[in-house]
């Protein structure tokens, strides 16, 4: 039997607002993506635009899963985060490769 939240509110909110920065580091990231290599012209635009939609998609699951988790037991809740932050890992490899790769060109 899994116990309900001790606090159903306040560990739901700082998580969805740690997502919420994290998605906004993320976007500010792909901004300047865009700008770190003109050479590239629109490939890097494009990227950038890309970059920049995943993260106003992290952004809304997050605003999601806050509005869905309230109520929900803390293992349900604890769930549905692990598949969340195994994804959020993957797009900030990628991210990070895609910096690097920017930083090879630019330099």
């Amino acid at each position: 039997m899994t116990a309900p939240l001790a606090d159903p509110g306040a560990q739901l909110e700082r998580t969805a607002l740690a997502w919420q920065r994290t998605s906004l580091l993320i976007a500010v990231n792909g901004a300047l993506l865009t700008r770190a290599v003109p050479g590239l012209g629109p490939a890097a635009v494009v990227v950038g635009v890309a970059v920049m939609a995943i993260a106003a998609l992290i952004w809304l699951a997050a605003a999601r899963g806050y509005r869905r988790g309230r109520g929900r037991t803390a293992a349900g809740v604890l769930t549905a985060h692990a598949r969340a932050t195994r994804a959020l890992t993957a797009v900030i490899c990628v991210v990070a490769l895609l910096d690097l790769i920017a930083v090879l060109l630019h330099g």
